[in-house]
């Protein structure tokens, strides 16, 4: 890299030769993103199956199935179907102009791309129908394969710079990047500076991995005083809702989301509503679902807890009644 003119430029060759073959770096950096993401998740199922060995000891732990590392290979071959199709009729809406007038061009392999959004959508219901299939515990596996999700995308996208791929709005900032070689590079005129979006996207889907990981540990740290001295502590672990089961896999969703829609305002994409693009628009009606799926969850909880409490004060009332109710004796018959 060579800082020259405020502008970082990249002097590479996007290719290299391996065994007599022709293999894009970029290629290459996906795949090892990809390889980080399912050790993750590998590593994270089993240590979540060894902590509930440890803690379940009742019927219905031992009832639950387990989170079984085999099942996590075929639940990873089961999104690439959906993340394909999704990722080409997602790229088909952001060019609907084109695919209107040329229909058959949307099945054409080699002409295009995918798009990331609706890719990681259907990519992950055909994990989850891959899962069922599998009798796996569905919620376990969505609270384990959130962070590995998010590392695998962050990481994915400062990939696409070894490709020149994923360059945003053209830019003379001291951060904009431009390529030397010839290449060939998957961004239209990469020698001119542009801001590096795909960078910029990996960095804030990292720091929402970051996160989510460390921010429960923060939110225990106590500040403890005896007598005249303050000392540092930690409070009980526990569970957040948000961040737990299921639930967690959709604050990464919404989170992810957010990210991205940040990012894309760096992109050469057209704006199709306002100051965003198609899949803004896409993006905002993932958080908005994330969102209303919360709100509707809480609202679930506390009519949850409303009925409990009335259930525990009918239970109370029948009680009381049969407490003060006369005793009634049966008389005994004459002899």
């Amino acid at each position: 890299l060579r800082a020259v003119f405020a502008v970082i430029r990249l002097d590479f060759d996007p290719a290299v030769n391996w065994l007599g073959l022709t293999v894009r770096l970029e290629t290459l950096a996906i795949a090892a993103a990809v390889f980080v993401g399912i050790t993750l998740a590998g590593i994270g199922a089993g240590r979540m199956q060894a902590r509930l060995d440890r803690l379940g000891t009742s019927d219905d732990a031992e009832r639950q199935p387990r989170l079984r590392r085999d099942d996590l290979i075929l639940i990873a071959f089961g999104a690439v179907p959906g993340a394909v199709v999704g990722g080409r009729l997602g790229y088909g809406l952001i060019h609907l102009d084109y695919y209107q007038a040329n229909p058959a061009a949307l099945a054409d392999p080699g002409q295009g791309s995918l798009a990331l959004t609706a890719g990681v959508l259907l990519g992950v219901l055909g994990a989850l129908g891959v899962a069922r299939l599998l009798a796996a515990p569905i919620g376990r596996w969505l609270h384990v394969a959130s962070v590995p999700l998010l590392v695998g995308l962050g990481l994915s996208k400062f990939a696409m710079v070894f490709g020149g791929a994923g360059q945003g709005q053209y830019s003379d900032s001291s951060w904009a990047t431009s390529y030397v070689r010839p290449g060939p590079w998957d961004s239209f005129n990469p020698g001119l500076s542009a801001l590096p979006s795909q960078a910029l996207e990996g960095c804030l889907v990292l720091l929402v991995a970051l996160l989510i990981l460390i921010v429960p540990v923060f939110a225990r740290f106590r500040l403890r005083r005896r007598r005249r001295i303050v000392w540092p502590g930690w409070a009980p672990k526990r569970d957040w809702v948000a961040l737990s089961g299921g639930r967690r896999f959709v604050t990464a969703l919404c989170l992810w989301a957010l990210a991205r829609i940040l990012a894309a305002f760096t992109w050469r994409d057209a704006q199709v509503f306002g100051p965003f693009g198609t899949e803004q628009l896409i993006l905002l009606a993932i958080v908005g679902t994330c969102v209303a799926w919360f709100v509707l969850a809480w609202i679930d909880r506390r009519l949850g807890a409303a009925r409990a409490v009335r259930r525990a004060r009918r239970l109370q009332v029948a009680r009381a009644g049969d407490k003060t109710a006369p005793e009634v004796t049966k008389a005994r018959p004459d002899t």
